[in-house]
Order: structure tokens, then sequence, then C-alpha cells
């Protein structure tokens, strides 16, 4: 795999507390999207990116569950074993190295990344949020291409309408020598702050100096530990942090009931691309 990436790690520990009351009993990222449920699809698209090793970051009330669903030992029954779709998930499972650790710390975006970078044992992964799909594009292997070019952290992003600005990080960006890099980082604006559309989603290429940073990150708004602020101080000693936008895939959640419903059709609609057919990236 380009440039040695060849490890993540998943935070799959948040509380959901927009999907209550479904979210008292089933954490969000196993909510079914057709047979499969996000954190599926997230472990795929790291797979098809040539990701083996794979940390979960888990809390104590959903881990039996996620442990469950990634086990491999757990085989498709025998009525649906040669279908596609499950020959391939279990594949995918069987391509992954899983390592699980409960999540501790303050809570915030980034803690799921200090409890997780040592066990993903490089000096860059890729780190993705369970709870985030990205479908039509394999966005892990632009994020992965892009940090070949630039040897920087790399941020997604997608252009988002107007009406949406305030919900994101906006991102200024700025071309060279082929890449686009990060100019300006804008936390929730409103549209008169910014001309750019350009909003970070939930996948991220980060490096070890990124990480060292973040572990001496002060606690931000809310009193959480932000990744962004991480991010901006790295802007902040000089350097460069690359940009890789999401062309034709298209970014949901399934963290709020309006998001899991687009995540739901989305998800359904692409199903059978996703996983009719596997080519196994390490073969």
């Amino acid at each position: 795999m380009a440039d040695g990436v060849s490890s993540a790690v998943i935070a799959a520990a948040g509380s959901a507390s927009r999907m209550w009351p479904a979210s008292k009993v089933f954490p969000k990222e196993l909510f079914p999207l057709g047979r499969f449920p996000s954190l599926a699809y997230v472990v795929a698209e790291l797979v098809d990116a040539g990701i083996h090793d794979i940390v979960i970051i888990v809390r104590d009330d959903n881990a039996a569950s996620v442990q469950t669903l990634l086990d491999p030992r757990v085989a498709p029954p025998e009525s649906i074993r040669d279908v596609p779709a499950a020959r391939r998930f279990h594949e995918v499972l069987e391509a992954c190295r899983f390592t699980f650790i409960p999540q501790s710390g303050p809570y915030g975006n980034g803690t799921p990344l200090l409890n997780g970078f040592e066990a993903a044992r490089a000096d860059a992964c890729i780190f993705a949020f369970a709870d985030d799909l990205i479908l039509g594009e394999n966005v892990s292997r632009g994020l992965i291409d892009t940090h070949a070019r630039t040897k920087a952290p790399v941020l997604s992003a997608q252009a988002v309408p107007e009406s949406q600005m305030s919900k994101f990080g906006i991102i200024d960006t700025v071309q060279r020598d082929g890449a686009m890099y990060v100019a300006k980082f804008v936390e929730k604006p409103k549209p008169a702050d910014t001309a750019s559309r350009l909003a970070s989603v939930g996948r991220y290429l980060v490096t070890r100096e990124l990480v060292e940073i973040l572990s001496s990150t002060q606690l931000g708004r809310g009193g959480e530990l932000w990744l962004s602020d991480a991010f901006l101080e790295l802007m902040a000693r000089g350097r460069d942090i690359a940009v890789y936008p999401i062309v034709n895939g298209q970014w949901f959640t399934v963290g709020t009931p309006e998001g899991y419903r687009a995540s739901l059709l989305a998800a359904m609609r692409l199903e059978r691309l996703v996983w009719g057919e596997f080519v196994n990236a390490a073969r």
C-alpha cells in the first residue's frame, strides 16, 4: 500500500443521544442499513483501500455486539453461504486483524484517536467514525494516495449547501504542486464568514506529529477534546494539511434521525454495488 499506510482507527463509542430511545439498546454504529450496519460499510471501504490492521474504539455496553459482528468465526448461515453479499462480508472480515480498545478520557472526537493510535502501530493511519458513511467513492484510498504525494495529514472534504454550513468545519483551500491544501479552517461559520463551501467530513489521514499535538491539546468548546483544534495548532506551526475533495461519493451519517433515513435509502440503493462483488486487495 502506498507510503506504508495499512492501518486504521475507527471510533465506535458514541452515545447517539440524538437517536434515543433506539440507542438505549442498540449502538448507532450497528443500526441496520438493509442487511449491513454502517460499521460494516466502513470496514469494507478500508479493506478495499488496502487497510488490514483495524483498531476499533468501543464502549463497555457495545463491545460485545461490535466484536460479534466482526468475528469471522461466526460464519453465514448455510442457506445464504453462497449469496455474494454474505460471501463478500465474510471475506472482508477474514482480511482484517482487529484490535478492540475501550474508550477512556474526556468527551470529544479526538479521544478515540488518542486511545487507538499506538495500537495501530504506524506513523500514519486512517481515522474514521463508525457512524459516517461515504458511499459511491473509496475516500480512504483517496486519502492514502494524497498522503503519498504530499507527506502531510489529509482531510476529506465535500461541498455542502450554504444552508448547511453552520453544521460543519468549512475549509478554504489553496492549490500547490498539483495538490489541494488547507488555507483556513472556520468552525461552523455563517455564509458571510467564508466563500468556501467545502466541509470537513468524517475521514482523516492522521500522522504521528498530529496525534502528539492532540495529546497536549487543551479541552475546547463544551469541555471536549476536538480533533480540529489539533489541526489548527499544526497549521500554526507552519505544517501543511492536505485536502482530498470527494467528487463521486456522498457523505452520510446515521447519528441523527434525518441522517439515518438518508443513509438507509442510499445504502439500500447501493447495497449490491458495495457488497455484490469482492476483490480482495491482499491478493
